[in-house]
């Protein structure tokens, strides 16, 4: 009688799935309804820092007057997020796709924008305080508002290292001149920064008209004119 045999294969027999994972980049919806709640509850926090003084003998006229600081420093950081919101905007009217690079800048960009209202409370009580503590309070402000324009700088260098999140129509010459622009902002705000610890008041005139040149010339106000 014959036995039959099974033939029997000698191939290694591997448990690694047949298949590989890849983390594609995601659209910016979810981005972009994250970024805007953010700056919305940012912005309504920056009101809550004007107060009343408790308990005050003054007249009500002369109360609001002295919250001058308050009023100072609640313009800068409206102004703030405004133009961040405007250029935010635009930013990602341009961009179908995110990788993780540019969702880390745009997380480091909120960061910013969410612990602004603690610079300016700190700006607002100590304006009109000793020259030293206005020198300090201003100075950080500026430092606040350089690392916001470092997380610009991480989310065009995402960019320029996958072009492929661009809409169609945009290239590698748009991404350095709003390079540009980041740079020149990261680089402005140290220097007023420094500015600061000599006198807050001009630190504080600089920092708004640098606010206002980057609305200008990059791709927030423009583009609103444009659309």
């Amino acid at each position: 009688m014959q036995h039959s045999q099974s033939a029997v294969s000698n191939e290694p027999v591997s448990n690694e799935p047949s298949t590989t994972i890849e983390v594609r980049p995601s659209n910016t919806a979810r981005v972009e309804a994250f970024s805007d709640a953010v700056m919305a509850i940012a912005i309504t926090l920056l009101v809550l820092e004007i107060r009343l003084p408790e308990d005050s003998e003054e007249s009500l006229l002369h109360q609001l007057l002295r919250l001058w600081p308050s009023y100072l420093a609640y313009v800068a950081s409206f102004l703030t997020i405004g133009v961040i919101w405007l250029s935010h905007h635009n930013f990602f009217a341009r961009i179908r796709r995110v990788d993780g690079l540019l969702q880390s800048g745009n997380l480091l960009l909120l960061f910013c924008v969410g612990f602004l209202p603690f610079p300016t409370a700190a700006l607002a009580h100590h304006l009109e305080g000793s020259p030293w503590d206005a020198r300090v309070a201003t100075a950080f402000y500026g430092i606040v508002a350089a690392v916001q324009a470092g997380a610009w700088i991480v989310m065009w260098v995402a960019l320029r290292r996958n072009p492929s999140l661009f809409e169609p129509g945009y290239d590698a010459a748009f991404v350095r001149s709003e390079s540009r622009q980041a740079w020149v902002g990261f680089v402005a705000f140290d220097i007023i920064a420094v500015i600061a610890l000599a006198s807050p008041t001009i630190a504080l005139i600089l920092y708004v008209l640098a606010t206002l040149a980057y609305g200008v010339t990059s791709n927030g106000l423009p583009a609103l004119r444009r659309s």
